[in-house]
């Protein structure tokens, strides 16, 4: 916990940019969500530009004044203040280890993110990570005042400012780095006999409200040398993306008084991270990033249906992006014939008992244990090997949700399947047991119609001037995948360590507290990054743990006493350092998992990398009055592979005969591929909804 408390803060605390290769101009992106659930239904989001380019997703930052206790009040403006943004990003891939698995799940941490059981049973033990680039040594190590070629592999531009008087910069990096070179140029470079790529990161704008604008990079990846294909879904040697992390930081001065403040220290600055696109941006994780920062705080959560609807109603749209959450069975299933049979009542009411119980009890029977009690679900194969002992299957039938876990190296372990966080999962518990609020004006006939309920508590939430910058903090994070992790999509799991924040309590215990409502949902906090200090990220920068890193520097680095409790000290470039290089190979190598049964068919991370859609075709084909209502059912009900839209073959677990393929073929095919967005329908057809979630690519434009 911060020892200061901070008279301005920058909101939102995390912010993610994605990349896009449209351009970077504010009239030619779309940005961040600022309310959670905002965008639920809009049926008119473009996310494509006239050209047929997919746009950027750009990140606004502003500033609050706060009261004595540090929260924020009103947002402050360039009538008032002078105002300087400076941003700081690196891209430390290369730099980094290969991924396996999650080092933590050998580790025993004390949150409501991970089950002991992971630790106690040797369920999915974390498995030694080498580095990447292992050919590019420090040759300090081996002859004296030799040169750390290592450095070399960190793209980082160094510090960008804007201001009202220099309002657009680009942050202009370089892939090998010549920034710690005596020379002009690239140490390592020169040895490679190689030239040095521009490897530009972003861009920052100061709008004319003195707010920031941080635009993600335009999703270039290759390799220095042509002829290295990336043949790996997360570790290829000689290659180099633009995603980007880092610092945002301001110095304001009053121009009353002439004050000044800088607001560069863990209680007052930001952080900012680029991501792949989301290709669902309206269909969001089932398990959030939001949800997992709140369950690393380790706190106690009052039982109210808010805490378990938006869970359940995020695996419900899943439909949408994943054939295995649109057929039976699945959850849509499950909560279509309680909407048919008038049922849907007993999610919400508890009367009368019986009847009520049944269908809650029914439902929290569906979903996977957390604590991984051992379990006879199907066996995902090994990618190596297909024999009769290691392939098999279980006889039971698998769990919600149909996704793989963070265990997927260990077939047979039960965690090689996803479960939702304990955190979750003991408030689903009670909401079994009947040990739930509900506010008493509830009479919903469906979903959706409970939905819009919730989207209109956050949309009434961001009228509170003191709440609304910490729902953009949360806007962020909920789209933002929170589990399984390998790697994940964005970022991974350190972020489920209360060890990764400075700050990371409870603000608001309800997102809307009024006489007629008081919905909590697990309230509104205050995160913010343990940032390292200007004079520790000097110290801690180039920190590694030598040729690999395992568990035990993982177990000795949450003991704050520890000297590998750097690892938790946060400086740009750390938080995307984890993740798969180049990101186009993860992005596009996790599809459909196949299993011995062919429903359901899970998948991985189907909200922002959809598997199965509905095509702009089949759409089209719904609106022409020509076509029977029969024929319109069939059309509406026959999903297609995501990847169909472009030419990067098909690709899944990671074993099919196209795999490689696919995983080349993505770092150029990316930008082709369709988004999912509402459209209207208003076809007044039984079994089909009047907005439907469509894949629409340049084509379609």
């Amino acid at each position: 916990m911060a020892n200061t408390t901070p008279k301005f803060r920058i909101y939102p605390s995390i912010g993610i940019a994605r990349l896009g290769n449209g351009p970077a101009e504010k009239d030619q992106v779309i940005f961040s969500p600022e309310i959670p659930w905002e965008n639920l239904y809009k049926t008119d989001q473009e996310y494509l530009t006239k050209d047929g380019r997919l746009k950027k997703q750009a990140q606004r930052f502003y500033i609050y004044e706060c009261d004595d206790n540090g929260n924020p009040t009103k947002q402050i403006n360039t009538s008032d203040f002078d105002i300087e943004w400076s941003v700081e990003v690196a891209n430390k891939k290369p730099f980094w280890y290969d991924f396996n698995n999650s080092l933590d799940l050998s580790v025993m941490a004390d949150n409501q993110n991970l089950s002991p059981n992971f630790v106690k049973d040797k369920l999915a033990p974390g498995i030694n990570a080498e580095r990447r680039n292992p050919n590019v040594l420090n040759q300090g190590l081996r002859v004296e005042d030799g040169y750390d070629y290592r450095k070399d592999l960190v793209n980082h531009p160094g510090i960008v400012s804007v201001d009202e008087a220099s309002k657009r910069k680009e942050i202009k990096g370089e892939f090998p780095s010549s920034r710690m070179s005596k020379s002009n140029f690239s140490m390592l470079a020169k040895r490679m006999n190689v030239d040095s790529k521009q490897v530009n990161l972003g861009t920052v704008e100061y709008d004319d409200d003195g707010t920031l604008i941080f635009y993600g990079a335009d999703g270039i990846s290759a390799a220095l040398n042509p002829s290295d294909l990336n043949t790996d879904f997360a570790d290829n040697s000689n290659w180099y993306d633009d995603i980007c992390d880092g610092r945002v930081t301001a110095s304001i001065r009053k121009k009353s008084s002439g004050e000044k403040y800088e607001l560069n220290d863990a209680t007052s600055a930001a952080w900012v991270a680029s991501a792949p696109p989301d290709y669902a941006p309206q269909i969001q994780p089932l398990s959030t990033m939001f949800d997992l920062i709140t369950g690393a705080a380790n706190e106690h959560h009052a039982s109210e249906l808010a805490t378990v609807f938006p869970m359940m109603y995020r695996l419900y749209r899943m439909q949408w992006v994943n054939l295995g959450d649109f057929l039976a069975p699945s959850f849509k299933e499950t909560i279509d014939e309680l909407i048919a049979a008038d049922k849907f009542k007993y999610m919400y009411t508890k009367e009368p008992k019986a009847e009520a119980d049944a269908v809650r009890e029914k439902i929290f029977n569906m979903f996977r244990d957390p604590a991984y009690n051992m379990a006879n679900e199907p066996i995902i194969p090994s990618k190596n090997t297909t024999d009769l002992v290691n392939r098999g299957s279980g006889t039971d039938e698998l769990k919600l949700p149909y996704y793989p876990g963070d265990a997927i190296d260990y077939p047979g372990s039960p965690a090689q399947w996803f479960a939702i966080p304990p955190m979750i999962y003991d408030q689903l518990k009670k909401w079994r047991d009947g040990d739930f609020f509900t506010p008493e004006s509830f009479n919903f006939k469906n979903i959706d119609e409970m939905g819009e309920f919730y989207q209109e508590q956050f949309l009434v939430s961001a009228k509170d001037e003191a709440r609304k910058p910490l729902l953009m903090t949360r806007a962020v994070l909920e789209t933002l995948y929170g589990g399984g992790f390998h790697p994940g999509v964005e970022l991974t799991w350190p972020m489920r360590h209360d060890e990764m924040y400075s700050e990371n309590s409870e603000t608001f215990k309800y997102i809307v507290d009024n006489q007629k409502y008081r919905i909590g949902a697990y309230g509104l906090r205050e995160v913010r990054l343990n940032l390292a200090t200007k004079e520790e990220q000097e110290d801690i920068f180039y920190n590694d743990f030598g040729f690999s890193m395992n568990a035990e520097d993982v177990r000795k680095s949450m003991d704050g006493r520890s000297k590998e409790s750097w690892l938790w000290k946060a400086t740009p470039g750390d938080l995307t350092k984890w993740m798969g290089i180049p990101w186009q190979s993860d992005a596009g190598s996790c599809q459909a998992v196949y299993v011995e049964k062919q429903y359901p068919i899970p998948s991985w991370w189907a909200a922002n990398l959809p598997v199965h859609v509905l095509p702009m075709d089949s759409y089209k084909k719904l609106l022409d009055p020509t076509i029977l209502d029969d024929t319109k059912r069939n059309i509406y009900a026959n999903r297609m592979d995501w990847l169909h839209t472009a030419s990067t073959g098909f690709i899944g677990y990671h074993a099919e005969g196209g795999y490689m393929n696919g995983l080349i073929n993505m770092v150029y095919q990316w930008k082709d591929i369709g988004v999912v967005t509402g459209r209207k329908l208003d076809l007044d057809i039984d079994g089909i909804p009047n907005i439907v979630y469509v894949a629409y690519d340049a084509k379609d434009n």
